[in-house]
């Protein structure tokens, strides 16, 4: 069952309590300073966990801090929520005086919403959609902790979730031109490569068999469903 992450926008009564307890004068800039921090504190965790959630590519990209939240990739059912989410975070930042924090976060939003446009990337580039993936199954792994069950376990369940998403992909995908095939495969083998090879060499710290013969499941059946990606995006090739 898929989770809704629903960005509710800035709660004004927040702010309103913060400034009752200063007394019934609070200084106009102290407010003003107050209101744009709360705006920029609330806008910057939404969009972390949207990123860890939606799009770990990003989230690498950016070297936002690690989440434990679950992978819930993108399809055609969800986009319409998620560009409402990236909008709303807009028009918050659209409330506070321009500063270099603002302005950073308002470009990457901005830059995530051309991609989620008709013809953007999510909707025109099968690779955008390989790097998706790889971060996925990589982000378990990021933030310096040591390899153990706990990230095997986190990359199977990612794992698990190939099919589903790279069906969503083809679906988003299904009026974008052919990709350059010798290129596509060679990214195609890259994943390919880090799935049947990398990431099992990752599990060694683990001795939980059970868990190795689910995680070693999970990431055959991601492999067949790349490659299953990969043929109905350039079929006869």
């Amino acid at each position: 069952m898929r989770r809704a992450l629903v960005f509710s926008g800035f709660l004004l009564a927040v702010l309103a309590a913060s400034c009752a307890h200063r007394g019934s004068s609070p200084d106009p800039a102290e407010v003003t300073s107050a209101h744009d921090d709360a705006i920029l504190n609330h806008v910057e965790s939404f969009y972390t966990l949207l990123l860890a959630t939606r799009r770990p590519d990003l989230a690498g990209r950016y070297a936002t801090p690690p989440q434990t939240a679950d992978f819930d990739p993108l399809n055609e059912g969800d986009l319409a929520a998620h560009i409402n989410d990236l909008t709303l975070m807009v028009k918050d930042l659209d409330k506070v005086a321009p500063n270099p924090r603002a302005d950073s976060l308002r470009a990457r939003i901005t830059r995530e919403l051309a991609e989620c446009a008709p013809e953007g990337a999510l909707r025109r580039d099968p690779m955008l959609w390989v790097d998706i993936m790889e971060a996925a199954v990589t982000a378990p792994y990021s933030g310096g902790s040591k390899p153990g069950c706990e990230q095997t376990q986190r990359t199977e369940e990612r794992l698990r979730k190939f099919p589903e998403a790279l069906r969503g992909a083809a679906v988003l995908l299904r009026d974008a031109p052919r990709p350059d095939s010798a290129v596509f495969d060679a990214r195609i083998a890259r994943l390919e490569a880090l799935l049947r090879r990398d990431l099992p060499a990752r599990t060694d710290a683990c001795k939980d068999g059970h868990r190795l013969a689910g995680f070693a499941e999970a990431d055959t059946l991601a492999a067949a469903s790349l490659q299953e990606f990969r043929r109905s995006l350039a079929p006869g090739q």
